[in-house]
């Protein structure tokens, strides 16, 4: 009997040109999703960002995501892991995940955080948060508190989620365990979570900071050396993007809660950037065609 594996990659190929042909056709009534035709294909449920790099990440990427303190990186890649049509592992070193999943519910059910965890909610809201933990009741990312173990704690717990295509890795800085020579360890970090995504052909989506961004430079949008480690990111990343947000440097522009995401590399496609939307109240990131 024939197996996936024994198919030379030239005709996998060939055969999802035919699948995507056969989704394009008029004259078909076929309703597919993109995992469909290519299910090396992991959306990220953003329909611009999606547009962007040829209709979402592709499994064995890795896919870093930086930018500066409280710019979003982190609201971000929950958003991502959220929309993703499949169950995502999500491992933070920032919270518990009771207050990822109080995130989740505020960002998911348009919700101030802060009235979630007072409990002073309306009964509009209320009717939102039920139906909203309705939904993420199936779709909600699995979250697990990285506390120690470096990659390999990353590596252990996607074994104990091995379906998941999308692991949403926040933060590299927290990955560190020894704090001798830091840069060389997390430059380390950074080459095995590329490999971690190869070997078991999922999407690993990092969120970091930028530690050689020069905040006095008159335009503080990030690039590719902002992420420092020697330029691990930048050799090992399939796509890197930098978020932006105007507002953090000059709150009286008029530009509340315009986003940039830059794509600073892009392995497979051309560099650019996409339009987002983040609404403070709920610590949540829009695509302006939604808007």
């Amino acid at each position: 009997m024939s197996h996936e594996s024994d198919i030379s990659p030239l005709t996998r190929i060939v055969a999802r040109l035919d699948r995507m042909a056969a989704a394009s056709d008029d004259s078909l009534d076929i309703a597919v999703t993109v995992g469909e035709i290519d299910p090396g294909i992991v959306a990220t449920g953003f329909p611009s960002l999606d547009r962007a790099i040829g209709d979402g990440f592709r499994r064995g990427d890795l896919v870093v995501l930086g930018g500066d303190d409280s710019v979003g990186c982190s609201a971000l890649a929950m958003a991502i892991a959220l929309r993703s049509d499949h169950r995502a592992l999500l491992l933070t070193s920032e919270m518990t995940p009771e207050r990822a999943y109080e995130r989740a519910l505020a960002m998911s059910a348009r919700v101030s955080l802060e009235a979630l965890r007072l409990g002073v909610v309306s009964s509009d809201e209320r009717t939102r948060l039920a139906t909203a933990a309705l939904t993420l009741r199936d779709r909600a990312p699995v979250v697990e508190t990285l506390l120690e173990g470096g990659v390999p704690a990353v590596a252990r717990a996607l074994e104990a989620s091995p379906e998941a295509p999308l692991v949403v890795v926040d933060s590299l800085e927290g990955l560190l365990d020894h704090p001798a020579a830091p840069d060389d360890a997390l430059a380390h970090a950074v080459l095995s979570l590329k490999r971690l995504a190869l070997r078991q052909q999922v999407v690993v989506l990092l969120a970091t900071h930028l530690p050689a961004l020069d905040r006095q430079r008159h335009d503080r949008r990030p690039r590719l050396t902002d992420f420092g480690l020697g330029g691990a990111v930048g050799t090992h990343a399939d796509l890197v993007f930098g978020l932006y947000r105007e507002e953090l440097y000059e709150a009286d522009l008029g530009v509340a809660g315009a986003t940039e995401l830059l794509v600073l590399k892009h392995r497979d496609g051309p560099r650019g950037y996409v339009d987002l939307y983040f609404d403070s109240r709920y610590g949540r990131f829009e695509d302006v065609l939604e808007a």
